[in-house]
């Protein structure tokens, strides 16, 4: 275990204390699954982060499905999205995953990750839109232009960091991004993946495959019914040869649900 005290320029301010960060090993998980990655949680409570991979977890990557989180936001902010109950109209064109093809309500495209769904939302947005609001939520480097307006996220030069996941999911849940507190509240609410009486269980999945390429996220946060909250960012790709199949697609959460347990701050 390290450490890391030159990783504190990223403390934002507004949150408290200085964090550290300590280095723990969790490649087993990986492995596991024939997988490499980085892993990275904060812990408010300690100000501390634990990192897999510091190095990694300051590396940027396309955002990929995690940006459906600031676009929902975006999409109620403008009007673009009414309400969580609006429908999105099926095209018709068959596509590979069979959930995307029906109408759907924007809570459910955010449930099944319907890229085109949200396409039709940033479409509507408009580049010029995006490009004002974008730099106030601070997620990440994001470059929308008229011409990659309903794909930026999924290919070309918009990257996000781990480090800037967490901080942008921290802001998220304190209610303090530049938005209302209705677009937030309702983002979050979409986020809520598992509830027991122990603990309630957010976040998003995200997936690219540019240039046949496969890298994938799980992020998030973890609330303990004591009031502890834990904030994550997982970022995985398949190792050389392995093709992509459950091990990367259920891996991302199951991977993080391990790494969660470890720590003592999941118990099922």
């Amino acid at each position: 275990m390290r450490v890391l005290l030159f990783l504190l320029p990223l403390w934002l301010g507004s949150f408290g204390p200085k964090p550290t960060v300590v280095e723990r090993d969790f490649s087993a998980y990986f492995r596991a699954r024939q997988l490499h990655g980085s892993f990275l949680l904060f812990d408010p409570r300690a100000s501390r982060y634990t990192a897999f991979d510091a190095a990694r977890c300051r590396q940027g990557f396309l955002p990929a499905s995690t940006f459906k989180i600031p676009n929902t936001i975006i999409g109620l902010e403008t009007g673009v999205i009414r309400d969580t109950s609006q429908v999105f109209k099926w095209d018709g064109v068959q596509r590979t995953f069979g959930a995307w093809n029906r109408d759907m309500t924007q809570a459910e495209a955010l449930r099944v990750s319907c890229v085109p769904c949200y396409q039709q939302v940033a479409r509507a947005v408009g580049a010029r839109r995006y490009q004002q609001i974008l730099p106030k939520l601070k997620f990440g480097k994001m470059v929308a232009t008229a011409t990659t307006v309903d794909s930026f996220w999924l290919v070309g030069k918009s990257r996000i960091t781990q480090f800037e996941q967490i901080a942008f999911l921290r802001r998220l849940h304190a209610n303090k991004l530049p938005v209302s507190a209705r677009s937030q509240t309702l983002t979050k609410q979409l986020l809520l993946l598992q509830q027991t009486p122990q603990y309630r269980l957010y976040g998003k999945t995200g997936w690219t495959n540019p240039a046949g390429h496969d890298n994938g996220w799980f992020v998030g946060w973890l609330e303990q019914a004591n009031g502890a909250v834990y904030f994550f960012a997982l970022n995985v790709e398949p190792n050389a040869g392995v093709p992509v199949d459950q091990r990367f697609i259920a891996g991302r959460r199951l991977i993080t649900e391990q790494i969660l347990t470890e720590l003592g701050y999941l118990k099922k």
